[in-house]
């Protein structure tokens, strides 16, 4: 006599039928199927959708009941992939794949294989530059390499990320931190790196904190205090750094990537956001920047005449120079007592600023292109010195031009 089969838990008939629902709600009725193997979740795919044979896709899920939904996505993901024309191990491998070497969910979780994965991805895709790596990712991973013997679930790490900053609730540098820590922990869950639990909370507001005192605003220099900073510079090349920084409004990393084309002098620099990557551009003087001209930058251009800096360390490099001006000393002093701040970028800024509220004739997205950002990026940062003035400046200009058809 052949004893009946077990009857499933009640969990994963709830399963079954909901990813049933689901696979059907997107024109799939049948061909996919998940059950337990060695403790972990499986899927089944037929031949019908399997290229001709039958497939079975371990995933890195723990057959368990609080993992009803992990598991129901995780398949749902593979079938998408499949109707997208995708190869089949295309499909599998982009959620389903097998851990990288050194990384699984069994036992201890290897941290240093997680983040060595997470930094190749990140390269990989193009997301962010081997450089940025350098510069912003790895100091903040080896804060979380530090914390992670301390905590046992994602709001323990997130807690010991924050401590260190317990005195600068809001920063920027404790912001970084966290959401830098959050996105690896999403990362791990959903590549089946990590287990769910690891998952981080939606709201990341109590571990960032808030400012108690609103941030200084950046404020662009005034041509007359370019003027007079240009004067005090006894360094040749560092004077025409800054005079370069000053004409053309550039990021201070810019400096290490000009070059003449044609007889233009040309900026070379490639800068990766969300929004996408900046192409090379010419650069120009505004038209209202007579003073700039004079300076006849472009026709002595020569890569020699600037000081040497490190790449990527560039804006690291001048700032201390300019610190160690008096006069650059006195200035941040003013701007600090009048709730301001002066920086390398206010020289950027003050590029912006003479461009609206001198040059009013450029549109402004011929000005973003300038500066090499796209229009959204420039309105985010510079509309904010559109003051009431400036507006009405424009309506009356508007007006007149009306009255002038």
């Amino acid at each position: 006599i052949i004893p009946p089969m077990p009857r499933p838990s009640v969990w994963v008939t709830v399963l079954r039928a909901g990813l049933s629902h689901s696979l059907s709600q997107e024109g799939c009725r049948s061909g996919i199927t998940v059950n337990e193997k060695r403790g972990k979740a499986r899927v089944n795919i037929s031949e019908a959708l399997g290229d001709g044979r039958r497939r079975q896709v371990p995933l890195s899920i723990d057959w368990a009941p609080e993992n009803v939904d992990a598991i129901r996505e995780a398949t749902l993901a593979i079938y998408r992939g499949l109707v997208a024309v995708q190869p089949v191990e295309v499909a599998i491998e982009a959620v389903a794949g097998e851990p990288e070497a050194g990384i699984s969910n069994a036992g201890p979780i290897n941290w240093p294989a997680l983040i060595e994965a997470f930094r190749e991805r990140k390269l990989g895709s193009g997301e962010i530059k081997p450089t940025t790596w350098i510069n912003i990712y790895a100091r903040r991973m080896k804060v979380i390499l530090a914390a992670v013997d301390r905590a046992e679930t994602p709001v323990q790490l997130l807690e010991a990320i924050a401590a260190p900053w317990a005195s600068q609730p809001g920063c920027r540098g404790r912001q970084l931190q966290v959401q830098q820590t959050a996105a690896i922990l999403r990362w791990g869950v959903d590549t089946g790196r990590l287990p769910a639990e690891w998952a981080p909370p939606l709201d990341l507001s109590p571990y960032v904190g808030r400012k108690r005192e609103a941030a200084a605003v950046t404020t662009p220099l005034a041509v007359g205090e370019i003027l007079a900073l240009v004067e005090t510079i006894p360094d040749s090349k560092w004077r025409y750094a800054f005079q370069l920084l000053s004409a053309y409004g550039l990021r201070p990393e810019e400096l290490q990537h000009l070059e003449l084309r044609g007889g233009r002098l040309w900026c070379t620099y490639s800068k990766v956001s969300s929004r996408g990557r900046t192409e090379p551009r010419p650069l120009r003087l505004l038209p209202c920047d007579r003073w700039a001209a004079e300076w006849n930058l472009e026709a002595n251009y020569q890569a020699d005449r600037l000081p040497p800096m490190k790449p990527g360390l560039g804006a690291d490099a001048m700032g201390l120079y300019m610190r160690r001006r008096e006069l650059w000393t006195e200035l941040r002093q003013r701007y600090e007592a009048e709730g301001e701040k002066l920086v390398l970028y206010s020289c950027r800024h003050a590029y912006a600023h003479r461009a609206h509220t001198l040059c009013t004739m450029l549109p402004t997205k011929f000005v973003a292109a300038a500066m090499g950002h796209s229009l959204e990026t420039h309105l985010a940062a510079y509309s904010r010195w559109i003051g009431d003035d400036e507006v009405d400046a424009a309506f009356e200009r508007a007006a007149l031009r009306m009255e002038q058809l």
